[in-house]
């Protein structure tokens, strides 16, 4: 008797898909705690129209800004690994399930500035510059895409109901960004800044178009697949002809890594802007866009297209990955291209970069102590992704500033973070996190970033230090 699909698939997808989660809970650019935080350089980077208090400052090469974080919108551990009354673990994947919204995602984020460096002219200009390495992940999927992973189609076949995969959304790049900002107080009241960005792709892969749905016979196992999928990638592999991917040698060597960095084929544009309204003393208000652009990728480009009903009737996943013989497997994945009837092109493609959007108020109640709401959202895949955030900033001197904030990200509510920045003439530490709560309840959270640097920063102007009205260069 042939042990279905869902006596295998799930197991194994479910595996890939935790490690995938556990290997990118190490890295997601949020920019809420640290957004105010202008004694830091780098806190720029969430509003060009923000002046930094340094009037100017050098990062140390590989050091300067270093940043990772995770954020899943779906589940916390506590929901999948749960605690019996005497202490003991188990594994409820079924109250994993009723967490889940229709709609989930999760996002991986890394930043290391290799170079940057800034300073102020003329009092009302600041001018900027950064080359910054980059990897961006963004993945979506849906609840009956989870449920598939772990219950497998049979709970699907006994309801005679279809699994509406929907559209799952994955994409993945690696890219660096080559930065030049502008500031400028244009009057008393308005400081407003623009970072044109040029963007060298290193790789990618993408989900272009995805629309899936599954529905399993309710007498046997046999599925019937509508699919309208485009997958894209650009990176130094070949993978078509896939039916030759087990015959493929991957080896990767030391020239083969200075290509791929130095490699100016895919490239991109993209700019960020950002405005500061200074009300009065106590108030002031600040609006920015980040990342609207997109990058061309051409090099090593392939196209991989499914399109239409598919019949599947299943295989012994027992007989294929239990065997020490490569050709049942070579075989089986033969048989699955041809059932897919999978069409592989080499055509360049471009995508639009994830853009986020920032709008905030801060009320400065003395010099010393500022208090601000951010409202922060990013587009992606058709979705719009919100989460808001309080803080309290304390500026006592130029040289040190710390801030407390509480953000709710997505609808998660356990975010607490804490930044500081200490100037040791001339060198400056930064650390700023958006969430500390994985320190103290490692299972109860959803999102963690970090983000530290080292700077030479020093002459430092005054908070109390409105900007000067002038239109000269």
């Amino acid at each position: 008797m042939k042990k279905h699909i869902h006596s295998y698939t799930g197991a194994l997808l479910l595996a890939a898909a935790m490690i995938v989660l556990a290997s990118g809970a190490a890295k997601a650019q949020q920019y809420h705690t640290i957004y105010w935080m202008q004694g830091i350089p780098q806190s720029s980077y969430s509003n060009p129209g923000l002046q930094p208090l340094p009037n100017y400052y050098v990062g140390f090469p590989g050091l300067s800004s270093v940043y990772s974080g995770f954020y899943n919108s779906g589940f916390a551990v506590k929901d999948l690994l749960r605690q019996n009354a005497d202490g003991s673990l188990y594994i409820d994947d079924q109250n994993m399930l009723s967490k889940l919204k229709n709609r989930n995602y999760f996002i991986v984020d890394m930043n290391l500035d290799i170079l940057s460096f800034g300073f102020r002219y003329k009092d009302i200009n600041y001018l900027s510059f950064n080359i910054s390495e980059r990897v961006e992940t963004r993945f979506g999927y849906s609840k009956d895409f989870m449920r598939l992973l772990i219950e497998g189609n049979d709970g699907f076949r006994q309801e005679g109901v279809a699994a509406q995969i929907g559209s799952p959304s994955f994409d993945v790049s690696h890219f660096r960004e080559y930065g030049v900002g502008f500031s400028r107080k244009w009057t008393n009241e308005l400081t407003a800044g623009v970072r044109a960005k040029v963007l060298q792709g290193m790789s990618n892969i993408n989900f272009k178009k995805t629309d899936l749905s599954l529905f399993t016979g309710p007498d046997n196992y046999e599925l019937l697949l509508n699919t309208n999928l485009l997958i894209n990638k650009s990176f130094p592999f070949t993978l078509a002809p896939l039916e030759d991917i087990g015959d493929n040698d991957f080896e990767f060597e030391e020239e083969d890594l200075r290509n791929y960095l130095t490699q100016t084929a895919n490239m991109g544009f993209a700019v960020d802007l950002g405005a500061v309204y200074q009300l009065d003393e106590r108030f002031t208000f600040a609006a920015s866009i980040r990342d609207l652009g997109f990058i061309n990728w051409k090099r090593d480009a392939e196209n991989f297209r499914v399109q239409g009903e598919v019949e599947f009737k299943g295989f012994d996943f027992n007989e294929v990955f239990g065997s020490d013989n490569d050709t049942d497997f070579d075989e089986t994945l033969d048989s699955i291209i041809d059932l897919f009837n999978l069409q592989e092109t080499t055509s360049a493609y471009a995508l639009m970069m994830a853009p986020k959007f920032f709008v905030s108020a801060a009320y400065n109640l003395t010099p010393m102590h500022r208090f601000a709401l951010l409202g922060r959202g990013e587009v992606f895949a058709g979705g719009f992704y919100p989460s808001i955030t309080a803080s309290y900033n304390f500026q006592p001197i130029n040289r040190f500033g710390s801030t407390l904030s509480y953000s709710i990200i997505h609808g998660n509510y356990h975010n607490l973070g804490l930044g500081f920045h200490v100037n040791i003439w001339p060198v400056q530490l930064y650390v700023v996190a958006d969430n500390y709560f994985p320190a103290l309840q490692p299972h109860t959270f959803q999102t963690f970033n970090i983000h530290f640097g080292l700077n030479i920063a020093a002459g430092f102007s005054s908070l109390k230090d409105g900007p000067k009205a002038s239109f000269r260069w």
